[in-house]
């Protein structure tokens, strides 16, 4: 995958995750010259462990700018597969399949109801299915469920491949992809980064981009401004879906993890929410979470062989929202991290962000309240 340039970045974006090579993207296609660094390989790490959801959700819960962002994201993932699809010729797993959200008792009716509602008002196809209706619709759902709401843009995508799509995609528009290549260190003049050393080499640049998940606040704290960003160990397992898969991605109020069919015949089932776990080997405790949230939403899967388990890890803030923007008291140095179990949904709104900020050299079209400031107190400025 690795293409060199001689003439050295407009942008050099650290991570090769969904949200680097996102931005990495969005940049090769505005004209920009663009490297691309990821430590492992592109595809690798979170990626192979998430979930690939692409649906709306409950979000209720989340402040009224993310929710605004999500939708924005939602509606243009369509227009991001096709055009990954078109220029690469790779296929992404991107299937349209409808989420369940299932009420197992009848005090979460109500709730499930309140969520279709609030759904349908910003402009989703929802219906409320009953019992007998929803059993017949999706029979590995146990038999006590009472009713479900059907969320008609329930996806998924194999994010692996979209990952790797993504980032060939911007290697046409003429980026380079370096995997393997961990940045070691940043070279500053004044109020901004010139270089980027890297175990191998020193990459002059004119602007970058700190994409690295859960490890953007390592490379802030070198230029004094420390970013509390922290892994959230996410633990799965795959189960083979041969004989037995879903037909739709199902989940429930009372339960914290999904069962999702996937476009290659598995079945992702998960996940643990561990703040501050670094280590990515899954646990006897993790497994047992992942096969009781299959035996809560889809018991029939416990036949099945299970294929794999594994983990990621999510990146995560103090206060759980994502940091966009300009990294303060750098005029070139840009930090897009922290989306939490958001990532996929939120990777093609975060790189049009983050994107056209650079472009036009303004952070107005990101809401302040995302801004790397907000953790930064006012002796830093």
């Amino acid at each position: 995958m690795t293409t060199r340039l001689e003439l050295y970045p407009d942008v050099v974006v650290v991570g090769g995750g969904i949200i680097g090579t996102t931005i990495a993207y969005a940049l090769a296609r505005q004209g920009k010259r663009v490297t691309l660094l990821e430590r492992e390989s592109i595809g690798d790490g979170t990626s192979a462990a998430s979930a690939g959801i692409v649906s709306p959700l409950d979000e209720r819960h989340h402040p009224v700018e993310l929710q605004d962002l999500l939708w924005r994201s939602l509606r243009s993932y369509p227009w991001l597969i096709g055009s990954l699809q078109e220029e690469t010729g790779l296929a992404v797993g991107f299937q349209q399949w409808g989420t369940l959200l299932v009420a197992e008792t009848e005090a979460e009716i109500a709730d499930i109801r309140a969520v279709g509602t609030w759904l349908e008002e910003r402009g989703f196809g929802v219906e409320w299915l009953d019992g007998p209706t929803v059993r017949e619709a999706e029979p590995l759902l146990p038999v006590h469920v009472q009713g479900a709401l059907r969320i008609d843009e329930g996806a998924s995508v194999l994010v692996p491949q979209l990952v790797r799509a993504t980032a060939l995609a911007a290697q046409r528009y003429g980026a380079t992809v370096l995997e393997h290549t961990a940045v070691v260190g940043m070279e500053t003049a004044g109020d901004r980064v010139v270089a980027i050393q890297t175990a191998r080499e020193r990459i002059a640049t004119a602007a970058v981009v700190l994409a690295a998940g859960a490890w953007s606040g390592q490379l802030t704290a070198p230029l004094g401004r420390p970013l509390p960003t922290l892994p959230v160990k996410g633990q799965m397992v795959l189960i083979d879906g041969t004989t037995r898969r879903p037909r739709s991605i199902i989940g429930a109020p009372g339960v914290t993890g999904y069962v999702v069919p996937r476009a290659d015949g598995l079945v992702w089932v998960g996940t643990t929410v561990e703040r501050g776990r670094w280590g990515t080997r899954p646990t006897a405790h993790g497994l047992w979470f992942c096969i009781d949230t299959a035996r809560r939403l889809a018991p029939a899967l416990l036949q099945e062989e299970l294929f794999c388990a594994g983990a990621g890890l999510r990146p995560g803030t103090v206060d759980d929202q994502p940091i966009l923007g300009r990294l303060p008291g750098w005029r070139n140095v840009w930090v897009a991290t922290g989306h939490f179990r958001l990532g996929i949904m939120l990777a093609p709104i975060t790189a049009e962000l983050i994107a056209r900020a650079m472009e036009l050299e303004s952070e107005d079209g990101i809401p302040p309240r995302f801004s790397p400031q907000r953790f930064l107190d006012d002796t830093s400025n």
